[in-house]
């Protein structure tokens, strides 16, 4: 066989034994499926990242957007003996819809699920994922877009990860919300239209001012945030929402500081849940 044909053959087999996927654009907003891994095999979980690409200027939405907004979401379509985990969304950032602050992305993000074959695979085959996602984009104006995106998966012999997609993925993974450091504690109390989180002690501020994410609509993502140094420590004090019962007995959400918490190994963003006390 010719140097030629036998190139060929290896760029088809290299083909066949690669994710096959499309990329969708509609208006301010390009998307994909992709995979960490060029195979996958028998018995083994994988992830799959929905890779989000927005126009400068606009934004979507995280899956606590606050005061408005939807966030993106997606409807899987698996294989029998197919399980999907949780939708794992990028970290969220300050957006703007006109005057109203929100809870969003700019730029490109990677959303990730876990995938679970609770079925024999077979060698050769191909695992077919795809889902419907819709999603609502934000500059000046909104536009809601929806669209059906796939991922074909061959099945081998060993995992092979992609050397463009695994560092992609772990990164993604690195900027995920982490614990608080053993030794932190928060408090939260409700004082009239405000909630007071109380900050570790030990925590100094010199670095910068934390920015707190609200889970649900209990805290205004549109409302300032004061930080101000009490008898023990600091206090962020967070507007109420008016979506907010006043009844509510904790208080959940991500603190953000962009120059870190000044312990090793923490990341930006940490997660807090404490029990919110009437004061």
């Amino acid at each position: 066989m010719s140097p030629f044909r036998l190139f060929s053959l290896a760029i088809a087999v290299g083909l066949l034994q690669s994710p096959s996927s499309a990329i969708f654009k509609r208006g301010p907003i390009s998307m994909e499926l992709v995979s960490e891994q060029r195979t996958v095999t028998d018995g083994k979980a994988f992830w799959v990242g929905w890779r989000i690409v927005r126009d400068e200027g606009w934004h979507t939405y995280w899956k606590h957007p606050g005061d408005v907004g939807v966030p993106p979401r997606i409807k899987w379509s698996l294989p029998d003996g197919m399980r999907a985990g949780e939708l794992l969304y990028s970290p969220p950032q300050r957006v703007r819809m006109g005057e109203v602050g929100a809870h969003g992305n700019y730029g490109e993000t990677l959303f990730l699920c876990k995938f679970e074959p609770i079925v024999p695979l077979d060698r050769g085959s191909v695992v077919k994922i795809s889902g419907k996602a819709s999603w609502l984009a934000c500059s000046r104006q909104c536009q809601p877009g929806f669209a059906e995106l796939f991922i074909d998966i061959p099945v081998g012999e060993k995992i092979e990860y992609d050397p463009f997609w695994k560092p992609r993925f772990e990164s993604f993974r690195e900027t995920l919300p982490g614990d608080p450091p053993v030794g932190w504690s928060f408090r939260a109390a409700r004082k009239s239209g405000n909630i007071d989180l109380f900050l570790p002690p030990s925590l100094s501020m010199e670095a910068g001012g934390p920015c707190f994410f609200a889970f649900g609509r209990q805290v205004r993502s549109d409302g300032s945030q004061v930080l101000r140094k009490g008898k023990s420590g600091w206090i962020l004090s967070l507007q109420r929402s008016s979506w907010s019962s006043g009844k509510e007995t904790e208080l959940s959400g991500l603190l953000y500081r962009k120059e870190g918490w000044g312990v090793a190994n923490t990341r930006n963003y940490i997660r807090v849940r404490v029990p919110l006390e009437d004061e």
